[in-house]
């Protein structure tokens, strides 16, 4: 029934939500600190963020996520004609990823991670569905497939694959055809390394080479069709340590000395110096890069505070799963706690070179509207299956 019952909400993971809230408006400040000017706001319009993200929180848990399930066809219709409308509006940097509202900008790519949580959890929890027909496979694949397409056409792919972990967890757990899962992970895996071992070895092109660039030793294949340039650059920023260090290159190299600068106890709040130099550009610091504003002010210390705070709130997400009343809610929340762990761990394992520069978020933290709200929404989704939990 819909409601809230204080006595049964998940208090460990509204106060974690609450400290990851306090700490992303103390260091969105801190990001634009010396940039007033041009961003001084910022942090206010995180706090606002943060409460309508609180408001709409509330709103989703009041409701019984059964209703949820219920509605759960016209959620991912809803999903759809948003990433379809956003090929109405002109393009941004030359991507269209947002539909522009009045004080913000919506970006539908982040809804539609939802929509496909609920819509696959609706699915494969259907009482007369079978995991093991070739026919539950298809619906699955198509269910993902389809804003996985729109979303790469937008483009942006870094949020299109968090699709996949999502989906494949998801199925992997409700039983639909594990070993053919299984096989198709390894073969994207192996087509991933060997993408970027082509990208590593690709040839600059003709333009490039009139432009100045160099080969460099044994970049002989020819060029890649499937991928835009800015993301081959980012790609080779990763797997080649020459590659254009003060461009392409810059974003990565002066995060990994953020954070590696803060040492263990950080050089203190409003302090950090590849923040307020400007060597972190201040487009991104408060945004994608967040994490080493934190752990250039606070170290180690406060990195390991900040990821301390994503386990409780990844073990909560867990715990709601295994303890839901039915097929639907384990499954829901399965899969948004897949979505927020591939943010945190792609968005942090980045700023530390480990893997390429994405665009991707950090939860709750990141400067944004669309992606704080829409956190909420998923996170107030997993509320309501625990507060409706079964009681053992």
């Amino acid at each position: 029934m819909n409601g809230i019952q204080p006595r049964r909400l998940d208090w460990a993971m509204l106060c974690t939500i609450g400290f990851l809230m306090i700490i992303s408006v103390m260091f969105v400040f801190s990001a634009r600190y010396k940039s007033a000017e041009a961003y001084g706001d910022s942090w206010q319009k995180q706090l606002i963020f943060a409460v309508l993200g609180l408001a709409v929180y509330a709103a989703i848990v009041w409701f019984d996520y059964k209703v949820i399930a219920s509605l759960s066809w016209w959620i991912y219709a809803g999903a759809i004609g948003l990433l379809l409308l956003v090929f109405l509006f002109e393009p941004n940097n030359g991507a269209q990823r947002w539909i522009p509202l009045p004080g913000f900008t919506l970006q539908p790519s982040e809804l539609a991670k939802i929509a496909v949580a609920v819509k696959l959890g609706a699915y494969l929890s259907s009482p007369d569905r079978e995991p093991d027909e070739w026919t539950t496979f298809w619906g699955c694949v198509g269910i993902a497939g389809l804003p996985f397409l729109l979303i790469v056409a937008e483009p942006d792919l870094s949020t299109s694959l968090i699709l996949a972990p999502i989906t494949l967890s998801i199925m992997l757990y409700a039983g639909v055809k594990r070993k053919l899962l299984l096989i198709g992970l390894a073969a994207v895996v192996l087509a991933g390394v060997s993408a970027c071992l082509w990208i590593k070895y690709e040839r600059p092109t003709d333009e490039q080479l009139r432009q100045g660039v160099v080969a460099a030793k044994g970049q002989i294949l020819p060029r890649m069709p499937i991928l835009q340039d800015y993301q081959k650059d980012r790609i080779r920023v990763f797997v080649r340590d020459d590659h254009d260090v003060a461009g392409a290159g810059w974003n990565k190299l002066q995060s990994q000395i953020a954070v590696g600068s803060g040492g263990l106890d950080g050089k203190g709040y409003l302090k950090g110096t590849q923040n307020i130099l400007g060597f972190l550009p201040a487009a991104v610091a408060q945004s994608d890069f967040i994490f080493c504003v934190i752990s250039e002010e606070k170290g180690f210390k406060g990195g390991a505070f900040i990821l301390m705070l994503y386990a409780v709130l990844l073990g909560r997400c867990m715990r709601a799963s295994l303890r839901s009343r039915d097929e639907f809610g384990r499954l829901m929340a399965l899969g948004i706690g897949v979505m927020v762990f591939c943010h945190v761990f792609v968005n942090i394992a980045m700023t530390i070179g480990v893997l390429p520069i994405t665009g991707l978020p950090l939860p709750l933290m990141s400067y944004g509207g669309s992606f704080m709200v829409s956190t909420m929404i998923a996170l107030g989704l997993v509320q309501s299956v625990y507060q409706r939990r079964r009681i053992r």
